[in-house]
């Protein structure tokens, strides 16, 4: 019985024991898989904010915008860049147009005007650069530039490129990507929106509307003039340069602009592409009926010019200043101007509907938000800044 007893009471001792071992070999097996829980709980947990702080962050960037540039070259840049830097005379004046210029750093001196100062005067807060062939690199990369929007200028692209610098072209320093009228007037939309893919949002909307109201003057004035006879249009030389002897030539914008409005541009069949520097010999040889002054600010310069006195335009005083705004108007979006006010003088009678001093006024207004007064708009059109100087 004692023996039955002892046995009884060893099984009990072993039981307890072993339900004891059990116990303690199931809390550990629990803390260990616990661990690993909490272990593969904060692994993923990191690892989706990791991903969630990335699509942020990537969200918050905006991501990047594909950008088709003026010689059909593809680029990407980022779609919320800042301190974006503007190479191209008439850049800073596209970037008025799609309401972007709060988001550059740097322009090139050329930018800066009267007008566009006045209009936007943090114009005057950007930092400046001296050359849009030859920038200083070093003042881009300070600036933390988003992109660059620049020309073809083969030196200058390598080394954005070697830089990782983005950057969008717009205008052509060598051969132009196009060489008849239609070619051109598809330029000037090609132009303004690679700008405007560029910079991405609002600017699409605003870069549409330009074309618009672009497409809406060029069929206004060729309704008029395309059925000219050769007879019907004047001859018309553009001069440009203190002494009148620099013109603009074959493709260039007077040319394009000067047939539209229903003239024979004279200079079309130089040899150079835009500008080209003549004799007086030759002007009088071509002997033009009407000449337009761009870049200048004095008819005298011809009209007081004895060696000029035997061409047609300036015995018959049918010599114009050309008008000139925020940009240059034989090189910019205002060209659309230099078309309608080139027709209003060629064409006085065919264009006797047409009231250029409104015509400014509106564009103005609708393109820039600046309501102009009638003293500005005499100034624009006799080629003064707004002090009329």
């Amino acid at each position: 019985m004692k023996k039955k007893t002892a046995s009884l009471m060893l099984a009990c001792v072993l039981a307890v024991n072993f339900t004891a071992l059990g116990i303690t070999a199931f809390a550990e097996t629990t803390e260990q898989m616990s661990e690993q829980t909490t272990e593969q709980t904060t692994e993923q947990t990191t690892e989706q904010t990791t991903e969630q702080t990335t699509e942020q962050t990537t969200e918050q960037a905006g991501g990047m915008n594909q950008v088709t540039d003026v010689t059909g070259r593809e680029a990407e840049v980022p779609a919320n860049a800042q301190n974006v830097v503007l190479l191209p005379g008439p850049a800073y004046e596209k970037a008025m147009i799609l309401g972007v210029t709060d988001r550059l750093g740097g322009i090139t001196k050329f930018c800066n005007t009267e007008w566009a100062s006045l209009i936007h005067p943090e114009i005057n807060d950007l930092v400046v650069f001296d050359s849009s062939s030859t920038p200083n690199i070093e003042d881009i990369m300070n600036l933390n530039a988003g992109f660059v929007i620049c020309h073809d200028y083969q030196e200058l692209d390598e080394q954005l490129d070697e830089l990782s610098i983005p950057y969008v072209i717009t205008q052509c320093s060598g051969e132009l990507p196009y060489s008849d009228l239609e070619g051109f007037l598809a330029f000037q939309e090609t132009e303004i929106n690679a700008m405007a893919e560029a910079f991405g949002g609002d600017a699409l909307d605003r870069a549409k509307a330009w074309c618009d109201y672009f497409e809406e003057k060029v069929a206004y004035v060729r309704e008029k003039t395309d059925s000219l006879t050769d007879e019907e249009r004047p001859r018309v030389y553009y001069a440009r340069s203190d002494e009148g002897l620099v013109t603009f030539s074959k493709n260039s914008y007077p040319h394009y602009l000067v047939e539209l409005a229903g003239g024979n541009y004279v200079a079309k069949a130089t040899p150079e592409e835009m500008n080209s520097t003549l004799t007086i010999e030759q002007i009088m040889e071509w002997d033009p009926e009407i000449i337009f002054m761009g870049r200048m600010d004095d008819t005298g310069i011809v009209l007081e010019n004895e060696a000029w006195s035997g061409i047609t335009a300036v015995a018959q005083k049918q010599v114009y200043l050309c008008p000139s705004g925020v940009f240059n108007w034989d090189y910019s979006g205002e060209s659309v101007l230099l078309m309608l006010y080139l027709a209003k003088n060629i064409h006085p009678d065919l264009f006797a509907d047409l009231n250029m001093e409104e015509e400014i006024k509106n564009y103005y207004q609708t393109f820039y938000d600046y309501e102009l007064s009638d003293e500005n708009v005499q100034n624009i059109l006799n080629h003064m800044g707004p002090s009329a100087q």
